[in-house]
């Protein structure tokens, strides 16, 4: 949601410092009123006091209230303006790398190395069957994670087919480069982007719930700022959820520090409210 990991780093430091200004500032300016009014008690026609005691009660509230102006105009601005959408989603991605304990993956047994060439060519990196199963789609994933991560791609939209094979990766291009190497070729150039990942998944048989609990090993979840009643904003692989904590292991390239880092995720972040829908294969 915001690939720009210093940028969404710096709004969530500005965010705070504004919280902080919220919280600070008017308690200062509450204390300089009330020494202010014990000074008037003493003196009542101070008029200079009496107008310093009107704008000091302005200000408190204007800095009261400033944190706040700027979350709602951002929150309205938020689906036509990317950095408005990056102001509002800076505090949920820094919760997430907060949240996130990485898990080592072993590359020798974990994940099939794959051969560049292979990579590159498109050829499935599975061995396809008549029937796709949640395992091959898994692996598919693992596989395009780790090599990602082992030649340095970056945060961005494919526009080749087979998907990723141009180096740029996203959260509906590693779905995307996965359902590709089991044999779903018949998308767009590019890849599936988050907004048509739906229609896709459904057309393909792939049932769909707006219950997380539903989520499970393989499962494809998009998830968006006002959940099944927004816009899709977000796509993940899910690798397990526990219901009963809340916690949820991911593959996930939305991001430039996702990529470059090891998978799965295993993060508190994803909730209810923002499911948007719970995808598994038939």
């Amino acid at each position: 949601m915001c690939g720009n990991y210093s940028l969404a780093l710096f709004l969530y430091f500005f965010q705070n410092t504004l919280k902080l200004i919220q919280t600070a500032i008017p308690i200062i300016l509450m204390v300089m009123t009330i020494f202010d009014v014990t000074k008037l008690m003493m003196n009542p026609d101070d008029e200079k006091r009496k107008k310093g005691i009107k704008n000091k009660f302005i200000a408190t509230l204007i800095i009261f209230f400033l944190p706040i102006i700027v979350s709602v105009f951002m929150n309205l601005v938020d689906e036509n303006f990317e950095f408005a959408s990056c102001y509002s989603d800076s505090t949920l991605m820094m919760s997430t790398i907060q949240a996130t304990s990485y898990i080592s993956t072993n590359e020798g047994s974990a994940i099939k190395i794959i051969q560049d060439e292979e990579y590159e060519s498109g050829t499935p990196t599975v061995n396809v069957s008549a029937n796709h199963n949640v395992e091959e789609f898994m692996q598919a994933v693992r596989n395009t994670v780790a090599y990602a991560r082992a030649h340095n791609y970056h945060y961005g939209n494919s526009t080749v087919n087979p998907p990723t094979a141009d180096g740029l990766i996203s959260c509906d291009r590693l779905i995307s480069r996965a359902l590709w190497d089991i044999g779903y070729t018949d998308q767009n150039v590019g890849g599936l982007g988050v907004n048509s990942l739906d229609s896709y998944l459904i057309s393909h048989g792939w049932k769909k719930s707006t219950n997380i609990n539903d989520c499970k090993y393989g499962s494809v979840v998009i998830v968006g700022p006002y959940g099944i009643n927004g816009a899709p904003k977000h796509a993940f692989v899910c690798a397990g959820y526990n219901p009963s904590l809340g916690i949820m292991q991911t593959f996930d390239e939305g991001g430039e520090w996702r990529i470059h880092s090891e998978q799965p995720f295993t993060t508190d972040t994803w909730k209810q409210s923002l499911i948007y829908g719970v995808y598994n294969m038939p």
